[in-house]
Order: structure tokens, then sequence, then C-alpha cells
């Protein structure tokens, strides 16, 4: 399972509201609530936090990952939202985030969240893309920079 997979034009969100990291963490969860019901957003926001509370998933090159497994899902989930204020999300390189992706993954579904994880790596590795990412201004055109 790869991250365009899974993309979906309603769960992208461009750009984001909130400037710190808990309120970009909230605000994705919020996403996800909006498109797939609002019944489970506590129970995912929990496990969203909790796993950060382990580490940050703050990547290198303006790329955050936040991330959980729950059984408040029943299938893959990422939400995308683009910021354009720089976000201290505690990357691995010390530097601020922009890009931020929410996996969200039941349980049961080990391998599928790791693939989705590394495919938004490999998506988002090059400089360049990041920079025609960051200008991106509607959900439509991020689409069309993944899918093309």
């Amino acid at each position: 399972m790869t991250f365009t997979d899974v993309l979906d034009k309603d769960l992208i969100k461009v750009p984001l509201e909130h400037s710190t990291k808990n309120a970009i963490i909230e605000e994705l969860v919020d996403v996800l609530a909006s498109k797939r019901g609002k019944s489970h957003r506590e129970e995912i926001l929990r496990a969203v936090l909790d796993r950060e509370a382990l580490g940050s998933t703050g990547l290198a090159d303006s790329i955050a990952i936040p991330h959980a497994k729950t059984a408040a899902v029943d299938k893959v989930a990422v939400v995308v939202g683009i910021s354009r204020l720089p976000v201290d999300f505690n990357a691995q390189d010390g530097k601020l985030s922009q890009f931020f992706f929410l996996v969200i993954a039941p349980e049961k579904e080990a391998s599928a969240h790791i693939e989705v994880l590394a495919s938004i790596a490999r998506a988002t590795s090059s400089p360049a893309f990041r920079r025609l990412l960051q200008s991106a201004r509607s959900a439509d055109e991020v689409m069309r920079l993944f899918l093309d």
C-alpha cells in the first residue's frame, strides 16, 4: 500500500490555521473526523498524542508525520496539511515543519501503516517537490502534485 492509494482530496487542508504542534495535530484529526465521523475523534486524538509523547514525529526537511494505530478506524487514512508558517515540531534536524501527514491505521494493519509512512518519505524527498508543495494553494493542487 502506498500513500497515493489512500490519498483523498477531502483529507487535504491548505493552509492549516494553527501554529503549535498540538494544535496542528488536533486540526489534522478534526479534518479526518469531519470526513469519517466525529464519534471516534477523541480516541484518534489520544492515540496520536500518546504516540507523539514517545518521540517527535517531526522528521527532516520540514516534514512531520504524526501517526498512530488505533481500533477507532477500520482502514488506513492520511490527512495532509500544509502550513504557511513554519511550526516547531521538534524535528530531527532541529528545523521547523511546514508539511504534515497524519497517518491513522487500524491496529491490525501494521504493515500497511509502515508502507504508507515509507511512501510519504519517498514522495517528499525531493527539494524541488517540496518547493512545489509549499506553493500549492488548494487541495486540488496538492492532489495533482502527488498523482502526476
